[in-house]
């Protein structure tokens, strides 16, 4: 039935409370969606999700790299400074077949590993690379940090998986590893 014959037929009933079956009632107040508005809002939002979805796919291939340089840089600050108040020389290496770097500290003339947090060996993350320009002995690169609080000027160049590149390292033997510009790393 259409409202306008529910109205008339409830007229005489309206007193009493009774409704007519099978009329379509409505409120004053809208309550709820509809099952068509919720169906369309979720076509909308999954047409949304399939265009932004690839986009986002490289989003953690930069963060990888950063994370990289961040741990390189505190543990070479950390090997300096354990240098300095232990008055014994500290070597950052890395191993460019492997892509890992570790600390080792100098006992009697020779370098040996570490034990502790720092002495771990740690891996790049999957299609991050590294490479050093510094100096090499039996195959691995490495930094060296001397009790007077100096080190070897080092240049690492950290690549991400879609092929960003990061720098850090130092230009003069007092000065700590830090990131660097593109145009510092190429000067050296």
């Amino acid at each position: 039935m259409m409202n306008a014959e529910c109205r008339m037929r409830a007229g005489g009933r309206a007193g009493r409370g009774l409704r007519p079956q099978f009329c379509i009632h409505h409120s004053a107040f809208r309550r709820a969606f509809t099952l068509l508005e919720l169906i369309l809002v979720m076509l909308i939002l999954s047409m949304l999700l399939a265009m932004v979805a690839p986009s986002l796919s490289g989003f953690g291939a930069g963060r990888d790299a950063e994370y990289a340089a961040a741990q390189v840089m505190t543990l070479s600050h950390w090997a300096r400074e354990q240098a300095i108040s232990e008055g014994r020389v500290y070597r950052l290496n890395f191993n460019p077949s492997q892509q890992q770097y570790w600390a080792t500290a100098q006992v009697g003339g020779v370098f040996q590993t570490i034990n502790d947090e720092f002495g771990s060996v740690f891996t790049l993350p999957e299609g991050v690379t590294m490479a050093w320009d510094a100096p090499q002995e039996n195959g691995l690169y490495y930094a060296e940090f001397y009790p007077g609080g100096r080190a070897q000027p080092v240049r690492i160049s950290i690549t991400s998986r879609d092929n960003q590149l990061s720098y850090i390292g130092n230009t003069t033997p007092t000065e700590p590893m830090r990131a660097m510009t593109q145009e510092e790393a190429q000067a050296r």
